[in-house]
């Protein structure tokens, strides 16, 4: 039947195949929706609880009050290079231990910018099969041949790069994984990345500001000009942005061939002022690091939970359904948790993504504690 015509148009066809995918992600419990944060934050990944720190807010107040422009007005190879930007990056190269560091807006530009910029055509590219989706998308965009290696396994990840030893290999992976709390085996991978002079793409996301001498990152104190980080800035130091780190050869590569750094409005230079404050607040934080890792402990005594101490304990409840009906229950409870579905998670996977920060209390842990215990 025709509507006064609109049928005839391809817009209006594409309204109704929408509205089916729509309608289908509801059915399969995979619809999303925004909502507040409500609730005892067990959600975040603001590990440290820098998001409201009272040095970051008088930091923000001093640089605005001093006249710092509030946008950078261009990308960073116009007129929005900012000298707060190239500070930012001189320290974090200094903190990471890195000899060249560059800001980006998000972690997820960064990791896109680092897959679709430095691998070519010719290269092999070997990524775990949990690495998060911003490395993904952007292994997907590469023309390189991309290999899926099982997660955390060492050993299918030597037999790929003894096959390829002809080729320049990329070696892609976490040092913890963002959905299951886990660590990479870094020393072994490390070892073989020296071994078959492989590069290594090490996203450090979750244990920037936690793991490592003074929140530095699991791999800090590797030293090799085949090793490229990533840090974000949005998760345990608070703020947002991410930055590389890496040789003056990569830096280089990025700048005049990364395509999210280059296209991209530069990120506002408040922004790296505060992220040079995290930085520093990072530094000293030995005490909310001593108190997260106590709650981790405290957590996983009294939590069904695997046995990695990270502050990320993924509750897995299998059907999608499930996972939604019991973070409605405990948002319910007064606890801000989150249902984890696929494509996020493997089929069949999902879950409660609980995460611990250092502003919780030991009473906070132990009433979530029983009120899993009611759900499960």
């Amino acid at each position: 039947m025709v509507l006064d015509g609109f049928e005839m148009f391809p817009y209006y066809r594409d309204m109704t195949r929408l509205s089916a995918t729509l309608s289908k992600l509801r059915e399969e419990g995979r619809f999303r929706v925004l909502s507040p944060a409500i609730g005892i934050d067990f959600t975040s990944n603001d590990y440290l609880g820098f998001k409201a720190h009272p040095a970051l807010r008088a930091a923000a107040v001093e640089a605005l009050e001093n006249g710092l422009d509030i946008g950078s007005g261009g990308s960073r190879l116009l007129r929005g290079n900012h000298p707060a930007h190239e500070q930012l990056e001189h320290e974090a190269a200094q903190f990471f231990g890195q000899e060249q560091a560059l800001f980006f807006g998000s972690g997820f530009l960064a990791n896109h910018a680092l897959m679709t910029a430095l691998p070519t055509k010719d290269d092999i590219i070997l990524f775990d099969a949990l690495v998060h989706a911003s490395l993904r998308g952007g292994i997907q965009s590469n023309p390189a041949k991309h290999i899926r290696i099982p997660h955390n396994d060492a050993n299918a990840l030597e037999e790929n790069l003894k096959a390829n030893s002809g080729k320049t290999c990329w070696v892609v992976l976490e040092s913890i994984y963002s959905m299951d709390g886990d660590f990479a085996p870094l020393s072994d991978i490390i070892m073989l990345c020296e071994k078959y002079n492989a590069m290594l793409v090490v996203d450090e996301a979750h244990a920037t500001a936690v793991f490592g001498e003074k929140g530095k990152g699991l791999t800090f104190g590797h030293h090799s000009p085949n090793l490229i980080t990533l840090h974000t800035c949005g998760k345990g130091l608070g703020v947002a942005g991410a930055l590389v780190c890496a040789s003056s050869e990569i830096m280089e590569t990025l700048i005049n061939k990364a395509r999210p750094f280059i296209y991209s409005t530069a990120p506002m230079p408040l922004q790296a002022v505060l992220v040079s404050k995290a930085l520093q607040l990072c530094a000293g934080a030995d005490e909310q690091r001593t108190k997260l890792f106590a709650l981790c402990e405290l957590a996983r005594k009294n939590f069904p939970c695997p046995p990695s101490p990270t502050p990320i304990i993924p509750h897995i409840l299998g059907d999608e359904q499930k996972a939604l009906a019991a973070a409605t229950a405990m948002q319910a409870k007064g606890f801000d948790i989150r249902a984890i579905r696929p494509p996020t998670v493997p089929n069949g996977s999902s879950r409660l993504r609980i995460t611990l920060n250092a502003t919780l209390r030991e009473q906070d842990v132990m009433a979530l504690a029983s009120a899993l215990q009611g759900i499960a």
